[in-house]
């Protein structure tokens, strides 16, 4: 199977160029499965979505699952509010969502009806704090907190988490505060501690390593670039996408690749993580 997990940028792009990136997606990456972000599905497709905000036409988009093989099958996990969630439990198959839009959840199905694994597509968006500081990690990681339904059984029960968190432990700006890049460590540690392993890590000796990163990793450095800001060939390298499976599930891992690539650059600001598993 082919998961793609991509911010498709929905806003800043054209109808022609959304439509383009839908394309890119089935006939270049031939993509099986589609975990997204800053996304919109076009009508007629398997899909786990519900936009940011339907009426703010800047948020018209939200992350979602899309079955794009005829052979998977997607169960939506029903969301509750999270302030619904105070008093009374959520059901067995529910969880609380902090975050409506921002994280999609789906059970993936085969074509006998059998559960291959769970699908969480995770977006961190920006949160502005009372001294003016912006952080991704304040959403991002109630929204981890939201999924402990699915992730404290992910050892027993497979789990595929992946998104534009934007978080890196790269410098990835001027002025960047320590408090980001704590921010974005223990937000990795939260998900390694559910048992799961990050795919681009894992897979860090299968290509070269991204020249003058600004992290403190050292020879333990797996950093790839998935963002340019501005979409500018001369951004810093960042890397702000990532994917993570259960454990039980590496030694199906045959191909973690990150498509850094002039044709998914032109569709979006960031680039595709092409997974391939047995």
């Amino acid at each position: 199977m082919r998961i793609v997990s991509w911010n498709m940028n929905h806003c800043l792009r054209s109808i022609p160029a959304r439509k383009l990136a839908w394309e890119y997606l089935r006939d270049e990456l031939k993509a099986d499965l589609a975990i997204v972000q800053e996304a919109s599905p076009p009508k007629g497709l398997m899909s786990v979505y519900h936009p940011i905000n339907e009426k703010h036409p800047r948020y018209r988009w939200g992350s979602a699952v899309v079955a794009l093989s005829p052979d998977l099958v997607l169960r939506e996990r029903p969301r509750v509010p999270l302030a619904d969630c105070q008093m009374k439990p959520v059901a067995a198959n529910e969880l609380p969502d902090s975050h409506p839009g921002a994280c999609a959840v789906a059970d993936v199905l085969g074509a006998h009806g059998q559960t291959l694994f769970t699908a969480i597509s995770l977006y961190g968006q920006w949160e502005v704090m009372g001294n003016g500081q912006m952080y991704s990690c304040a959403r991002l990681h109630r929204m981890i907190s939201d999924l402990t339904g699915v992730l404290a059984t992910s050892r027993r029960k497979p789990v595929v988490v992946a998104g534009d968190l934007n978080l890196t432990t790269q410098v990835a700006y001027e002025k960047q505060t320590q408090a980001e890049t704590d921010g974005a460590a223990a937000a990795f540690a939260r998900l390694r501690a559910w048992g799961l392993t990050d795919c681009i890590s894992h897979t860090r000796t299968s290509r070269p390593r991204l020249p003058n990163c600004s992290c403190s990793d050292g020879d333990n450095c797996s950093h790839v670039q998935t963002f340019r800001l501005g979409n500018r060939t001369s951004s810093r390298p960042t890397q702000l996408d990532y994917a993570f499976i259960s454990n039980s599930m590496t030694p199906k891992l045959k191909e973690c690749r990150v498509v850094h690539d002039e044709a998914a650059w032109q569709l979006s600001d960031h680039c595709p993580i092409v997974l391939e598993l047995t």
